[in-house]
This record gives C-alpha cells, sequence and structure tokens, in this order.
C-alpha cells in the first residue's frame, strides 16, 4: 500500500513540474507589476519611454496641456497650474490670464531643463510599467524679483532671467504603464511642483518707458514759458527729464517734428532708431536753415517696443508777418 501511494506521489510531482515547464514557455502577462523589480525591458521599450519624456518635457516648457495629454494620463489639477497663453491670448490684452505676472510665470516655466538619471531606469517585470528618475530644473527667479522696485514690463523680467545661471531643481521618478500598444505617463500630478512659483503677483509694472519721465518741456532760443510758443527760430530744443530707474536701461526711440495741419501734419523730420545707454535725460533739438513759418507744431518722441509716445504741442511766431503770442494752457501730451 505505501508502495503505490509513493508511487502516486511522484506521478503528481512530475505533472506539477511539466505544469511548471509549460507556464514559462507559453507565459502570460501579469495585470499589475511591480515597479521596483529590476528586470529590464527590451532596448526599444526604454528609447519609446525616453522619447515620451523629451515630448513631455517640451510641452511642461510651453505649458501646453493639450500637447502633453497625448502621452499622459489626464490630470486637471496640472492643466490649471500651468502658466498656459493660448496664440489668441497673446495679442487679447483683456484675456483673464494674461495679466504680466502670468507673463512671467510662463516665462520661468519655458527655462525648465531635465536630465535623465539612465541608472535608474527600471524596465519591470514584463515591461507593462517602466520607471525612471529624471531632473528638471528651471532657473531661480528669485534672483531676479529684487532687483527692481518696478519692472518695465514682463519682457524686463525675462531679460534679467536670461543671465541667471542658479536653477531650482527637482527629482521626479517618473511611472509610465503600457495602455494598449503604448507608453502613458502614470503620475502627471508630480508636475505641479514645477509651477509653484511665489510672490510673482506682489511685482510692479511700468505702462512703458514714459512712466520714468519726470518732466517735458521746450526750451532753447525764443522760446516763451509763459505762451508756451517760439517767436522767429530755425530750431527746436525737446527735453525728457528722467528718474531714477531710467539708468538700468537702454532707450530705443525715434523722434518726429510735425507741423499740426488739416486735413493732413506735415511731417517735417522723423528721425532714424535712437539708442542710448542708461540716460539721465533726453534731450533733442531739430534745427533747419530758415525760420519756422508761424503755426501749430507738435515734437514728440516714438517708443516702437510699446507703441507709445509723448512730446509737446506749441505756437511758432513771425514777426515779419505779424503773428503776436497769446498765454495759452500747458500743452504737453502723453499718448500711452
Amino acid at each position: 500500500m505505501s508502495k503505490k501511494i509513493l508511487a502516486a506521489v511522484l506521478v503528481l510531482a512530475n505533472v506539477l513540474s511539466l505544469a511548471s515547464c509549460s507556464m514559462f514557455t507559453n507565459p502570460t502577462f501579469p495585470e499589475d507589476d511591480d515597479p521596483d523589480d529590476t528586470t529590464a525591458a527590451s532596448s526599444s521599450t526604454k528609447d519609446e519611454i525616453y522619447d515620451k519624456i523629451d515630448k513631455i518635457s517640451k510641452a511642461l516648457a510651453a505649458s501646453d496641456y493639450e500637447r502633453f495629454k497625448e502621452f499622459s494620463e489626464e490630470c486637471r489639477d496640472l492643466e490649471r497650474a500651468m502658466p498656459s497663453i493660448s496664440e489668441k491670448d497673446k495679442d487679447n490684452y483683456l484675456a483673464p490670464k494674461v495679466n504680466d505676472s502670468w507673463k512671467v510665470k510662463h516665462m520661468i516655466a519655458e527655462t525648465i531643463t531635465y536630465e535623465i538619471d539612465d541608472d535608474s531606469y527600471n524596465g519591470g517585470f514584463w515591461g507593462s510599467k517602466c520607471s525612471v528618475d529624471v531632473t528638471y530644473s528651471y532657473k531661480d527667479y528669485h534672483e531676479v524679483v529684487g532687483k527692481r522696485e518696478e519692472f518695465l514690463g514682463p519682457a524686463d523680467f525675462n531679460t534679467l532671467l536670461y543671465d541667471v545661471e542658479k536653477t531650482i531643481d527637482t527629482k521626479i521618478t517618473l511611472i509610465f504603464t503600457k495602455v494598449g500598444d503604448e507608453y502613458k505617463l502614470y503620475n502627471p500630478a508630480e508636475f505641479i511642483s514645477l509651477y509653484n512659483y511665489e510672490n510673482l503677483e506682489t511685482l510692479k509694472f511700468m505702462r512703458n518707458c514714459f512712466d520714468m519721465v519726470k518732466k517735458v518741456y521746450m526750451t532753447g532760443p525764443g522760446w516763451d514759458e509763459a505762451t508756451e510758443s517760439y517767436t522767429d527760430v530755425n530750431e527746436f530744443t525737446i527735453v525728457f527729464e528722467l528718474d531714477e530707474r531710467a539708468k538700468d536701461y537702454v532707450w530705443t526711440y525715434i523722434y518726429r517734428v510735425s507741423e499740426e495741419l488739416t486735413p493732413e501734419w506735415n511731417h517735417l523730420f522723423t528721425s532714424t532708431r535712437i539708442t542710448v545707454e542708461s540716460p539721465t535725460e533726453i534731450r533733442i533739438t531739430y534745427k533747419q536753415e530758415e525760420n519756422f513759418k508761424t503755426g501749430y507744431y507738435c515734437f514728440i518722441i516714438y517708443d516702437p517696443q510699446s507703441e507709445s509716445l509723448m512730446g509737446m504741442e506749441y505756437d511758432v511766431y513771425n514777426t515779419k508777418d505779424g503773428s503776436m503770442p497769446t498765454t495759452t494752457e500747458s500743452t504737453a501730451e502723453t499718448t500711452k
């Protein structure tokens, strides 16, 4: 009896052994893999994961959620955190999110870069779940925040940010799972931390460079401050007194002298672009051979960057034709 029992046990052992071999020659993939499993995936899988990381990272730097979600699970919290600016919003200054601090956040995000820790790559047991450590960096905007009391728009902030070398670094373990025939990012919420920029709502911005003008006035031979007019002159001089902030900037402007006629103005002169570094004032003289005829004139400078202008309007008289100046109110004008 004992021999028969022993024989039955041996037969059962052989059956189990064959079944075990059969399982490994005809494998079935488990529904879930351990992401800590050290079995390496194929090189093609790794290449696919790294390609996805590159595309994801470019979408993060562009704050482009629509592009990002092509390679990831949905994450509405990340979408809300991204300082995205659509092509339509770039020209729509009334768009609710297109304010100066939002633009600065977008500019900081554009500095996002990444570095993959190749040694950390884990292909999972069957390659259906892979993970890898990636260090994301963006420029330390704190280095810029304290440099100005007021910035000349977001572009001014961005110019200073460009020279910052220090970065804020965040290591994130990215997990990819296979969905159908492709891999998708499993944990997109980890990226929300890349957009946690603090204290930017308190930044102050000038409307344009003319916010740095303390005073604008006409001067020179034949100028009468009381009547704000010139008499018997062949030259005009305009002066823009600038405050201390102006020394931090390079000014680029165009100036124009015009006679205000109806129905069209007579533009006497329009300069080419003039660039001045760290000015304390802008003083411009326009001169011609003969005296200016009696009329109403303007002398303006134009800022191409902000598309704004500032200048003076004034009268010109000639004693030869009997014209005489009369007292008038200030004619200084700014268009912004």
